[in-house]
């Protein structure tokens, strides 16, 4: 999921840029094997939403150099993922992409459509290979698989839509405090409970910011009963404005009329500082955010799967491994593979999911001794890994910049921000975006 609008991640790219320059180790980008004594020289880009993946990352590959003493990998910070996006662009500019790097998923459609990546099909010959492949969550390699079946992302860093709720809260309003919300009318009683019984300020927090509002639309979309997927799996076509989408919006916008949840704006970025001050009682956001609530809750808190409507489920989000193409060798390549299966061991999946709130990709990973380890200490971390198998793709789409951040976050906003009519914000979103979707075609 991406976290602000492609605008943003224009403007910062000189961030990621300058960071990419200051990197050490081989010269140049990928392009060019850079080889010395058989060695090859590959870039490696790597993004951090969470503020702990960088780290975790910068020890992996010093694993993998001692492992690998043939590969010469420069690993590249390259800011989140919008950031990310843009230093990519500027190397495939300039023919000199990273081999591999970590890249929401969501922009897959318009990375394929510029012919900038490479699919791992030709890299999955061997029983092994397929294997390792089927080894991920479907529900996470729906995002990866193009409507041709060629295979564009390996999953790594992903995350679904979860539920946090302050059992001091529930505690103090007369609430079970075990027993989170697990249908709207629930939501809807308990919110209004930890406001009036446990003096929070406000009863729920679901961001409505410009680069996350569409996420979140979507899961409301999936619990009315609807596609929550939203697009199709060319990435061409887009459905907003069918009877659920209606009926999710319009109880979304509720929320402010019963004063539940502010009618200005919540902000990703600060909600989750907002649900450990206390502001709010519950918080849907990220399961990626277990790490920070954990070590910084001063009360005790649950995280459970979103409630149910007509139906349940949200969308998956996160990164995954992604080839690149220009000035990328094929031995290059084949490098990156080395690479990727390296950081998708069982074992580091779930060092990744322990140490930053991600959902560990495959049941292998669950399997660990390290993971049921972890789960004996933070039971909570459970609950994102069960809400996975009701979870939906994630909205991607051709032109995603216009057709989500200029077209359907604004529509959205109108209607929770501003209070205009949801059934005709929503059919002029879908009219704008079939025109803008209808060139892609």
């Amino acid at each position: 999921m991406a976290l602000s609008p492609r605008t943003r991640a224009l403007a910062a790219a000189t961030l990621a840029l300058t960071a990419i320059a200051g990197c050490s180790s081989a010269s140049g980008g990928s392009g060019g094997d850079g080889a010395k004594d058989g060695a090859v020289s590959i870039d490696f880009y790597y993004p951090d939403q969470v503020g702990t993946l960088s780290t975790l990352i910068d020890g992996y590959l010093k694993d993998f150099a001692k492992e690998h003493p043939e590969i010469k990998v420069k690993g590249v910070y390259s800011g989140d993922y919008d950031q990310t996006l843009a230093a990519v662009n500027t190397a495939i500019d300039a023919k000199k992409a990273p081999a591999l790097a970590i890249m929401d998923q969501s922009f897959m459609h318009d990375l394929v459509e510029r012919k900038a990546v490479t699919a791992w099909n030709p890299f999955l010959t061997t029983d092994a290979d397929k294997q390792w492949k089927d080894s991920f969550y479907p529900q996470f390699m729906s995002n990866s698989v193009g409507a041709d079946g060629q295979v564009w992302g390996i999953p790594f860093a992903r995350s679904t839509i979860v539920q946090y709720w302050n059992k001091d809260y529930f505690k103090k309003a007369g609430l079970d405090p075990e027993k989170p919300p697990a249908t709207w009318d629930e939501l809807i009683a308990d919110a209004k409970a930890v406001q009036s019984g446990a003096g929070a300020k406000w009863g729920l927090f679901i961001p409505t910011s410009t680069g996350t509002a569409y996420w979140l639309y979507q899961a409301l979309v999936q619990q009315a009963g609807g596609d929550g997927a939203i697009s199709d799996r060319t990435g061409t076509k887009v459905t907003v404005n069918s009877p659920q989408n209606v009926k999710a919006l319009e109880s979304w916008a509720s929320l402010g009329a019963q004063k539940i949840a502010p009618t200005t704006e919540v902000a990703w970025g600060t909600s989750t500082d907002d649900f450990l001050a206390g502001t709010t009682g519950i918080l849907w956001t990220t399961s990626g955010r277990i790490g920070s609530i954990q070590e910084k809750a001063g009360f005790d808190w649950g995280v459970s799967a979103l409630p149910a409507g007509a139906g349940k489920g949200a969308p998956t989000g996160g990164g995954s491994l992604m080839l690149f193409d220009a000035g990328v060798s094929k031995k290059q390549k084949e490098a990156a593979v080395t690479l990727a299966k390296f950081l998708t061991t069982p074992e580091r999946a779930a060092d990744v999911s322990a140490k930053s709130g991600y959902i560990a990709t495959s049941d292998a990973a669950w399997n660990t001794e390290a993971m049921r380890g972890y789960l004996a200490q933070h039971p909570q971390a459970k609950a994102p890994h069960d809400a996975v198998a009701d979870a939906v793709p994630e909205m991607a789409t051709v032109d995603r910049d216009r057709v989500v951040y200029q077209t359907l976050a604004p529509a959205l906003q109108s209607v929770l921000l501003k209070g205009a009519d949801p059934r005709q914000a929503l059919d002029k979103a879908q009219s704008d975006i079939d025109a803008i979707l209808k060139t892609h075609r």
